[in-house]
């Protein structure tokens, strides 16, 4: 009988063996075998060690892709500021980046001309969800869906409802709009309403109870609640409303809701704040409105917008109030319903006319597709990644000192990951948008009922698109 310890000098003499023989043979010979197991077995009352032999595949280099790449829209500086440009281009030392800024309505202007004449475009073009339906339906956007498939259970649900058509995708999501309710805690303390987090999104737990604190900040310090616009509303709140209900401007059968009963009903809900007087008339992205968020003598009270206004307000509209504002789950129209919508984000597609489709690709999945990369460009940002696999960096768990040392990016966390899908966006939502503004705005000067405007705006939007 064989000892263990002779098996085992057995064994590591016959790799030696083979590594030698291998090593001496001629260059021109084949890619030698190697051993890949040793097995002690008995046969016949003897001890036998048996060798298993295998050929390694050849290693094939993976040649990268290489070219030009023009890349339109106006957020890039999220991923060049913070050196993710830089790290790119030393993965793929072949692919040049030249980025093209153009507002968001410039980038819709050209992108339009390109793709209808075919030639002119970019590689890669920053697309809105709100606008992206539309293009896609327009054509000319590239068919990614190879590409993208193994990143469709790993980013938010409801980004890709606007990216995909017939069961192929045009584009990768880029950053989520989950909707909170940002309010301002001196302004709470001063109506002697509770400030924590907690208790505040207990108080506005349904639009009801947010229009009772409204009336209340009202009463007690004169501040207004939030800005809503009469003569020029953009109808983004109603909007937000609308998708925390899981509604639309249509449904997923194609036919138009706009004066559902349920859409009413969140119209005259609205109405309610316009009948308490206790929302300023400024209108959004405009000095005035920017001001009173700005204000420490005149504020305004609360805002209801998506994750991404948290940066702004740091940086550029409310910069002088930090420690000031908190964070707050945004109302319900019913109690129990669940207190997540959206408001905007963006993707990012190829087009078809690029002559450098693979180069496209590599830099869409470097900046998107990449935890490392879009927590990066997170933490320079603040744009929520729409890459579920980044949520449970420490970066999410951080106190932020301007919301009061709150943890508010958990807020945002939360709701992201219970957003309904709702039909707001779609390939008409610009023309619906406009029609529904006008009854908005129909509406709250008094001029029509919510029903009477409602209706009006659907039988304008089922004459223009055919729907039903």
């Amino acid at each position: 009988m064989i000892s263990k310890h002779s098996i085992f000098r057995l064994t590591s003499l016959l790799i030696i063996v083979i590594m030698a023989l291998t090593a001496c043979g001629p260059a021109e010979t084949p890619t030698p075998e190697v051993i890949i197991m040793t097995e002690v077995v008995e046969k016949e009352g003897e001890t036998i060690v048996e060798v298993v032999t295998a050929t390694p595949e050849p290693v094939v280099e993976v040649e990268k892709p290489s070219g030009h790449l023009v890349l339109w829209g106006w957020s890039y500086d999220v991923f060049e500021t913070p050196g993710l440009f830089d790290e790119f281009q030393e993965e793929y030392p072949d692919i040049t980046l030249e980025v093209v800024t153009y507002s968001s309505g410039d980038t819709y202007q050209n992108l339009q001309l390109a793709l209808s004449a075919g030639s002119g475009g970019p590689d890669v073009v920053q697309i809105e969800n709100s606008r992206l339906a539309g293009f896609v339906r327009m054509g000319g956007l590239l068919d990614i869906t190879e590409w993208v498939t193994p990143y469709l259970d790993i980013m938010n649900d409801y980004k890709w409802a606007d990216a995909e058509l017939d069961g192929r995708y045009y584009a990768m999501p880029w950053d989520s709009g989950p909707v909170v309710m940002y309010y301002r805690r001196d302004v709470f303390e001063q109506a002697g309403l509770p400030t924590s987090p907690d208790e505040v999104s207990a108080q506005v737990a349904t639009w009801d109870g947010y229009l009772d604190v409204c009336k209340t900040i009202k009463e007690e310090t004169d501040r207004d609640c939030f800005a809503h616009n009469k003569a020029n509303n953009f109808g983004r709140l109603y909007e937000m409303a609308l998708w925390q209900q899981g509604l639309g401007y249509y449904n997923e059968a194609g036919e138009v809701t706009v004066d559902s009963p349920e859409n009413i009903a969140t119209l005259e809900k609205f109405g309610e704040f316009w009948d308490a007087e206790v929302c300023s008339d400024q209108l959004e992205w405009t000095d005035g409105w920017y001001a009173e968020m700005n204000s420490l003598d005149e504020p305004i009270a609360t805002l209801v917008e998506a994750s991404w206004m948290g940066v702004f307000l740091k940086s550029w509209i409310a910069g002088d109030t930090a420690g000031r504002w908190g964070v707050a789950y945004m109302p319900a129209m019913e109690e129990g319903q669940v207190r997540a919508s959206n408001d905007g984000g963006s993707t990012l597609a190829i087009l078809e006319q690029s002559e450098n489709k693979e180069a496209a690709w590599a830099f869409v999945e470097y900046m998107l597709g990449r935890k490392g990369s879009a927590l990066r460009s997170f933490a320079y940002s603040d744009f929520l990644p729409a890459l579920e696999t980044t949520y449970d960096d420490h970066l999410f768990i951080e106190p932020d000192s301007f919301f009061g040392g709150q943890v508010a990016r958990q807020i945002y966390l939360d709701v992201a990951q219970k957003i309904p899908v709702a039909y707001v966006y779609g390939p008409d939502y610009q023309l619906m948008n406009g029609y529904v503004n006008t009854a908005i705005q129909n509406y709250s000067l008094g001029e029509m009922t919510a029903e009477e405007a409602l209706t009006e705006a659907a039988n304008e939007i089922r004459a223009q698109t055919g729907m039903p």
